[in-house]
This record gives structure tokens, sequence and C-alpha cells, in this order.
């Protein structure tokens, strides 16, 4: 087994995402010919794996209750893609300390906003000094809400000390859901249960961001940012709106990157979905009768390791209108992407975050090293690597200035 160098290594490969990640890798361009790696914990099933992929990675297995050998498995390369949770129960802090400590960039696909929180806590400030990027929500969240943020407000000329609010509004979001995204909501309800996750921390805007204050600490003080009690409301541009599930996860990933920016006490932010979303995913549903038509029925109760049928990791879609005001001005992102949100496009764009650390000069994103966010670790340079992603099928951005 070679023990040279490698571009990435992407953890956990043999679950249900990770192997979507570590196939679309296996077909980059960008990788053939390049030493890689999948890893996990079980060899036989890292095995079997690479034996299905063309690009020959390398197999590194490793517990990560192994300190040492989470160390030297970091040590191999320069980025590490994690795609193991629940994080808050799979001990995902190890590999992601290993990583900051030894200053090797690292993204992953936690949703657990407490855990993120830990994250930051305990490793931003290692990070920081060892020169390592930890990108949190590195894929459809929190990806899509943090660019689509960055763009709109930047499109504006008002100065960033200017009073601004921005808005996102996810209008489709067709897609299922897996065994791992049960088994991560189950690792939050047991965080509830022991305290770990406090009443007080859910209620947090500024979670990710501890001991911060700022201009959504008093008002409206809800963690998606919409009015206290919000449920739904008519809409001029989009007939209804409502709450959002994914809206805490992303609006917090937003604020951290006003916090790294020292933008958080002048713009403030708030998600919801439109009623179109909904009917949208509801008709594709319908339209496919939950699946049996296609001759792949929709899991609702799936197992670990299982996930959205293969018709819909294709067919699945998202997209996001994300508006930015200030004083009488006004410019918006959409951003849209193809295939399941959680799974077919959430795997590729974690691959290309991951290629962007890899391979792309980020060194002038606005934020060098420590737990940082899509925008602020990458920027422009990731923008520009999704736009051209799969030939600009993947995701498109499209920003205007409105007045």
């Amino acid at each position: 087994m070679s023990k040279g160098p490698l571009i990435l290594i992407v953890y956990g490969a043999t679950g249900f995402t990770g192997k979507l990640v570590a196939s679309y890798l296996d077909n980059h361009i960008e990788l053939k010919g390049k030493p890689w790696a999948i890893a996990g914990r079980n060899q036989s099933k890292l095995s079997k794996l690479a034996k299905e992929l063309e690009g020959n990675p390398e197999t590194i297995c490793v517990d990560l209750e192994n300190n040492i050998a989470v160390i030297e498995m970091v040590l191999r390369t320069s980025v590490v893609i994690n795609c193991a949770g629940p994080y808050s129960k799979n001990n995902g802090a190890a590999l992601l300390g290993a990583c900051a400590q030894k200053g090797v960039h690292y993204s992953d696909l936690a949703g657990e906003g407490f855990w993120q929180a830990e994250m930051v806590e305990d490793f931003h400030e290692i990070a920081k000094n060892s020169g390592a990027k930890v990108i949190l929500g590195g894929a459809v969240d929190s990806l899509p809400s943090d660019l689509g943020a960055f763009t709109a407000a930047e499109a504006l000329s008002t100065e960033l000390s200017q009073k601004i609010h921005i808005h996102s509004v996810y209008t489709r979001f067709t897609g299922s859901f897996s065994g791992g995204t049960l088994n991560s909501a189950k690792a939050t309800a047991q965080a509830r249960k022991s305290g770990r996750f406090t009443d007080t921390m859910e209620a947090d805007p500024y979670l990710l961001s501890p001991r911060t204050k700022g201009i959504e600490t008093e008002t409206p003080n809800t963690v998606d940012g919409m009015a206290k009690g919000f449920i739904w409301s008519f809409d001029w541009s989009h007939v209804a709106i409502t709450k959002f599930f994914m809206a805490p996860i992303n609006a917090r990933v937003v604020r951290r990157s006003l916090v790294l920016q020292n933008q958080h006490q002048n713009i403030s932010y708030s998600e919801c979905a439109s009623i179109w979303m909904w009917i949208s995913l509801f008709v594709m549903w319908i339209s496919s009768g939950f699946g049996y038509f296609k001759g792949e029925p929709i899991k609702f109760k799936p197992n670990s390791g299982e996930g959205p049928p293969s018709w819909l990791l294709r067919d699945g879609s998202f997209k996001v209108k994300i508006t930015a005001r200030s004083n009488g001005e006004l410019a918006s992102t959409s951003i849209s992407g193809q295939g399941d949100p959680g799974y077919g496009a959430t795997s590729k764009i974690l691959a290309e975050l991951g290629l962007c650390l890899a391979l792309d000069d980020h060194s002038q994103s606005s934020k060098r090293s420590g737990v940082l966010t899509p925008s602020t670790g990458l920027g422009h340079v990731l923008v520009m690597r999704l736009k051209q992603a799969q030939e600009g099928k993947l995701i498109q951005f499209k920003t205007v200035k409105l007045r």
C-alpha cells in the first residue's frame, strides 16, 4: 500500500452519501491519474467500493477512536471530506480536530448545529494558527444560502456599514431523505435530552458564533430570522410563504459568515420557503406514484445506508432566490441545482468544494484559516468552480441589481 501524499481523502465513503461523493470524484477529470483515497472503519466495505471505482483510489481503514491512526491519515493529505455522520455520535470531532491541529483543510455534511457550535468553540483558534480551513455547511445545507447572501449583498453599492436585510426564499426542493438524516435527527434529540443542546442554544440566532450579540439578538430573535410565531403568510411575489425546515441550519451558517466579516451589527438574515416549493415536491411524489410507477418506491423509513431512489437522485432539484435590500437598493441572486438536494446535488457540491480546497488558489478569500463558511473560506473561487462544474449543469448562479 502506498504511503505517498494524497490529493484528498473521503472519510465515510461507504455510507450512502459517501458513495455518491466517491463516485463523483472517481469520474472527475481533475483527479485522473492523481492519488486520492477512500476511508472508513470497515476494510471489506472499502475494498468492495474501491473495486467498483475506475480510478483505483487507495483505501484507508481507520477508526476515529484511534487518535494516532487518525493523525497519521490526516498527515497524508491536504484535504479531508467527512461523510460519516451523525458527527456528534461518530466522533467527528476527532477527525475535524486532527485536521485543525495539523493544518489540513476539512469539510463535512453536518447539520447538527450544537455540534458545529462545539467545533467552533474548540477548534477555531487552533485552525487559525495551523492554517487549516474548516468549512461548515459545505453542501446544500448551507452553501446556496451562504453564497447567495454573499453575492447578493456584494451587488449592492451600499456601504456595508449601512443596514442591509437579506431574505432567502426556497422555491424548489424536490427530494427525499436517508437513514442518515433520521440518525442525525435522533442524535439531536438525544443531545436535547442529555442537556448538550439546550433551549437557550436552540433559540440563539448566533449559535455558531459563541458569545456574540448582533443586529438579530433583539429583533426578531428567531433562528430562521422570520417574525416570532411565523408559520405562513401571504406574499406578493410568491402567493404564500411558509417556514422552511432547513432555515435554522442555513441561517446560522450565514450569520457566522457575517460575524467573521464583522457585519453582524448591520446585516440581518431571514429564510423561508415558497408555497410552490411544497407543491412541486408533492407533485413529483404523486406523479411518480411515490416511485412505484418508476419501479423504485421512495422509502419513508429508510435504514442506515439507504436513501432516495436513483430516479429521484437524478430528477430532484432545488432553487432559491436571495434578495439584499438597503436604502432603496435591491439586488438578488438566484441559485438552482440539479439532483436530489440532500444527496444527488449535495454529494457533487461537497466534492467540488473539496477539490476547490485541494486544487484552487483560495489564498485571497476573506479568511485565511479557522472554522469558516463557504463564502468566507473560499468565496468567489468556489462560485466560479461551481458555475463551471459539469459544463455548467450542476449549479446556476444569476445575480442582478434590481434598483
